[in-house]
């Protein structure tokens, strides 16, 4: 079977809107005009999708992602290659779906690609967390041309370091601010030792709290710049 174009996904998601659910939920987490990520309330499509893996997870018109918050993901040249959908449950956790495109083999998947190798290749620096919200929140009190990348998990593939390594620049830094938890240091500590390996400047960063987005809730952008 051959490479299934995304163009579908995209028209789809340029149709899409906010709930007011949403827009509610995303304010809080501090989404505004300004946030680098765009959000959607996902309706079915009207026609079947073209990709037999997306069917299969979720149905042929997306019925399955009926009401979820979705965000699209996209390569350092502004291709699709996926999307988030996350659910909230009762007790205030999420769930979480993934969908890839097949471009997203060769591509570092990472919320803020295109604008992360624009800021190394400018010498600036890179901000590493998990959640897009963490991502959402540290972007507030960063300068300009620094540039806040999300994962979607603690941890990532050696494509995405290997190309981000192939843009390091003497003057530019990682920063890597994972979640203060087991699994967030182990994941930062060997990303760290990675990037080091190949160059890269690269430190862990240390903060209160137990991720940037939650620092934020708390205590809005005076908190965050306090803790960062």
């Amino acid at each position: 079977m051959g490479i299934v174009k995304s163009t579908w996904l995209s028209d789809h998601l340029k149709t899409l809107s906010l709930s007011d659910e949403h827009k509610q939920y995303l304010k809080k987490r501090g989404v505004d005009q300004n946030s680098s990520i765009s959000f959607y309330t996902w309706n079915r499509m009207k026609h079947s999708s073209p990709c037999d893996k997306f069917n299969s997870s979720f149905g042929n018109n997306g019925f399955k992602l009926q009401d979820l918050l979705v965000f699209p993901i996209y390569s350092p040249r502004n291709e699709l290659i996926g999307i988030e959908a996350q659910k909230r449950l009762d007790d205030g956790s999420k769930r979480v779906f993934q969908y890839r495109t097949d471009s997203s083999k060769w591509n570092p998947f990472i919320l803020n690609a295109n604008r992360a190798f624009n800021s190394l290749w400018n010498g600036c620096d890179i901000w590493l967390v998990e959640g897009v919200y963490d991502l959402i929140a540290l972007e507030k009190v960063l300068p300009s041309c620094d540039t806040v990348i999300s994962t979607m998990r603690a941890g990532m593939d050696q494509i995405t370091v290997d190309m981000l390594t192939r843009y390091k620049n003497k003057t530019s830094t990682i920063y890597i601010a994972y979640d203060n938890d087991e699994t967030g240091s182990k994941k930062a500590s060997w990303l760290k030792s990675n990037f080091l390996k190949n160059g890269m400047n690269c430190e862990i960063w240390k903060y209160r709290g137990s991720d940037p987005n939650d620092v934020w809730v708390k205590g809005g952008e005076k908190l965050l710049r306090k803790y960062f």
